[in-house]
């Protein structure tokens, strides 16, 4: 960034030369640049990087918060001097950063908040009190806003609670813009509930203020009461209904211009109303209920996305809320009709009562709304949403669908629904349908993979996630995708073949003629192996035998998503053993697997010290033994007792002695494997407990819906696990960590596993006398 012209300073920063800012450290390390951004916005006159040098000193001095930099906490007295610099540019943004700061005091955790920083910057903060106060009657109404929002925060942890929250309630009182009247009911409700929610000592203070706010006879009382209302909601859940907010919110006396709940013309009302209510369920969906029906498009479109958020929080939502979002498929606003079909989508069967309306939106002229109903379709297993996906395999873009989108959180976002994940779920019970196009768009994604004289180099790695995609949906049309084996014999010779693997094994006994091309793909994986492991090192985990990036983890190729060869191998043979049933060619492989990595599994322990890696390098050779127990695991789990204990015996070791880990995919496949080959239960039962005992604030993810998954094939020998099984099956939250449709498919996964594992055997699911 280069400087501005050279305008005279407005604020004089006095003292910033006195600070060792380059022994400071920042998000980006040294703080030697912070002085000069500090003294570049303290100039007048115009400068056209203002904002980004605002943005760049926020993002180096707060970052994403969590602790207090040093850097940060020297800054902020400088920071509300710039504040408080009459005709200074952006001096709202810059009160924004310092609230930043005022609001981590309140969110930081041990050690972080008793850290010398964070003190520091407590003790900058109420140094500057008397500038931070007087700002709440500055003549820019942006300014007054921030501040008025820096002191609730601040007012939250200050020792001068008392004198922060009277110059917010004397504001108040002389305030001529409505809309920062009523952000100070709203934002002091808020620290209010916080402070009395953590025991703070400035709760009763807070509490009291706002009660002076809510309870006072106002010259603006009906264009308040909306604010008022909520502010006591939040203080009481009991004191004021959902009704009573609806009630005010839509009152003709509440203004729209004053509340940021009916900001976009209505389509955030839904949401703010259900935030007022907590984790109230009933006034939520009473909420949902009064206004999915409302003459305002925006309103309705709110109620929706309002509607998304509850039923991605609790079960009983879908129930009660899906009759109303399948007759939003007829409304008169196409994007309304677009998340109805989405919503129907993301609640999976449920939805599937509203199948011929979807089936009708299939000729939506809303293109949109027509592939969500596409989607819907494919979600609930219907046939009729085939064409509309073999069309989007020969356009794949600029066809309305996506790719698939992961985000945490109980917030449900409207997106484009994702291909591959429509491909599997229909392929699950039309793979007929579906294959002959599957095959053809791997043809032609293998006839782009190869060179001018003919041969396959395999998918790069631009083209992997194209190759991922059907295979994973050829994977789901079971025996059907046997027809696409010409094509997975192909992908066999690229870099790539265990993409093909996933697909022959599930095809199964079908594919018997790709057995010898198994064979070849095994062998060369072996011969790999061998070459691989014998150009290893010996482990050496002293700083000077540390590799270089070319050099690490000889077994690794280069092309993203490739294999190790050695696990190549292991999954040819499993893939063969699918196909033909051999026992004995399983096992010589495993054995000689095991024999040809030793090494490795030796080196893979050395490295660790006190369970964890003593360096980059023994960092990779621990997750290469951690690939190598599940994959030796997932072979001889097909093929139960038949495999012998013995081959059992190192990766029932690495479980054991990698307790760490229990919580990962690895632990949950070498585990099922053992209870399959020894019979014991113990061990199985002691990981999958740690893997589904919930912690608070804890979710279900991938890890534990696997370990679900092999607890409901255990039958009978899980019913020690019974409590956490009724607890999963039974709770109205939902219990996933990934947010929108995601969130309620595996939720709904797990209930159904949980209840099957219930049901497997009747005594684990009765209560013990």
């Amino acid at each position: 960034m280069s400087p501005p012209a050279t305008d005279e300073a407005l604020a004089p920063l006095d003292g910033l030369d006195d600070v060792p800012w380059a022994d400071l450290e920042h998000a980006y390390g040294a703080a030697d640049d912070v002085p000069v951004t500090l003294r570049l916005l303290a100039r007048a006159g115009d400068d056209p990087e203002r904002e980004e040098r605002l943005d760049h000193l926020d993002a180096s001095i707060y970052h994403q918060g969590g602790a207090v930099y040093p850097a940060g906490a020297a800054a902020v007295p400088f920071l509300i001097e710039l504040a408080a610099t009459p005709g200074l540019p952006m001096r709202a943004a810059i009160v924004e950063l310092v609230c930043r700061f005022a609001a981590l005091q309140n969110e930081m955790r041990e050690p972080w908040r008793s850290a010398g920083p964070a003190v520091s910057c407590r003790a900058a903060m109420v140094a500057g009190h008397d500038a931070l106060a007087a700002l709440l009657g500055d003549a820019d109404h942006s300014v007054r806003t921030a501040a008025a929002t820096l002191l609730w925060e601040y007012a939250l942890w200050s020792p001068r609670t008392d004198d922060a929250v009277r110059a917010l309630v004397g504001r108040d009182e002389v305030e001529p813009d409505l809309a920062l009247r009523v952000a100070l009911r709203l934002h002091g409700a808020g620290a209010a509930a916080q402070a009395r929610d953590s025991n703070a000592a400035s709760a009763a203070a807070l509490t009291a203020a706002v009660r002076r706010l809510t309870a006072a006879p106002d010259r603006s009382a009906d264009a308040l009461r909306f604010a008022c209302l909520a502010a006591d909601r939040r203080l009481g859940p009991a004191a004021v209904s959902w009704r009573d907010l609806l009630d005010a919110a839509l009152a003709p006396a509440t203004p729209h211009e004053a509340y940021l709940a009916w900001a976009e013309n209505g389509a955030r009302l839904a949401r703010s109303l259900c935030a007022m209510c907590g984790d109230d369920t009933p006034a939520h969906l009473n909420v949902i209920r009064a206004l999915i029906g409302h003459e305002r498009a925006q309103i309705r479109a709110g109620a929706l996305q309002a509607a998304g958020d509850a039923m991605r929080r609790w079960r009983s939502a879908v129930p009660a809320l899906i009759p109303l979002i399948g007759a939003m498929l007829m409304d008169p606003e196409p994007e309304n009709r677009m998340r109805s079909a989405d919503l129907l989508a993301a609640v999976g069967t449920a939805g599937a009562a509203f199948d011929d309306r979807l089936a009708a939106a299939l000729d939506d002229p809303h293109r949109p709304t027509a592939i969500q109903a596409a989607w819907a379709l494919a979600r609930h297993g219907d046939a009729r949403a085939v064409p509309t996906l073999v069309h989007a395999l020969d356009h794949q873009e600029g066809d309305g669908f996506g790719l698939s989108a992961h985000y945490n959180g109980r917030s449900y976002w409207f997106s484009q629904p994702p291909l591959r994940e429509a491909l599997v779920a229909c392929a699950a019970r039309h793979g007929s349908l579906l294959a002959p196009a599957l095959r053809s768009a791997l043809a032609r994604c293998l006839a782009r993979s190869g060179t001018e004289d003919g041969t396959l180099i395999g998918p790069s790695a631009g083209g992997l996630p194209r190759f991922h995609l059907l295979c994973e949906a050829l994977a789901a049309c079971g025996p059907a995708a046997a027809e696409a084996v010409p094509e997975l014999e192909a992908l066999l010779d690229s870099a790539h073949p265990q993409l093909a693997c996933t697909v022959i094994e599930a095809v199964g006994p079908a594919a018997a003629h790709c057995v010898p091309h198994l064979g070849r793909v095994e062998r060369a994986a072996l011969e790999a192996t061998s070459t691989q492991l014998s150009a290893r090192r010996p482990h050496d985990s002293s700083s000077t035998a540390r590799q270089t990036p070319a050099e690490v983890s000889p077994g690794r190729r280069g092309a993203p998503g490739t294999e190790v060869p050695w696990i190549t191998a292991l999954t040819a043979a499993r893939t063969r053993f699918a196909v033909v049933g051999d026992d004995a060619a399983l096992l010589r492989t495993v054995d000689e697997v095991l024999t040809m990595t030793a090494p490795l599994r030796r080196a893979a322990e050395a490295g660790l010290e006190d369970g964890l890696p003593k360096s980059a390098t023994a960092a990779l050779e621990a997750s290469d033994a951690a690939a190598l127990a599940s994959a030796v695991a997932r072979c001889l789990s097909m093929l139960g007792p038949g495999a012998g204990a013995s081959r059992m015996s190192w990766p029932e070791q690495w479980l054991r002695a990698h307790e760490r880990r229990w919580r990962s995919h690895e632990a949950v496949h070498v585990v099922w494997a053992h209870w399959r080959v020894t019979g014991e239960s113990g061990l199985a039962l002691q990981v999958f407990r740690r893997v589904l005992d919930l912690r608070p604030g804890s979710a279900f993810g991938q890890i534990a819906l696997a370990a679900l998954r092999r607890v409901t094939d255990m039958g009978p020998a899980a019913r020690a696990l019974a409590p956490l099984l009724h607890a999963c099956r039974d709770r109205d939250a939902r219990i996933t960590d990934s947010g929108g449709w995601r969130g309620m498919a595996l939720d709904d996964e797990a209930r159904e596993l949980a209840a099957a594992a219930l049901q497997k055997n009747v005594d684990v699911g009765r209560p013990k006398r």
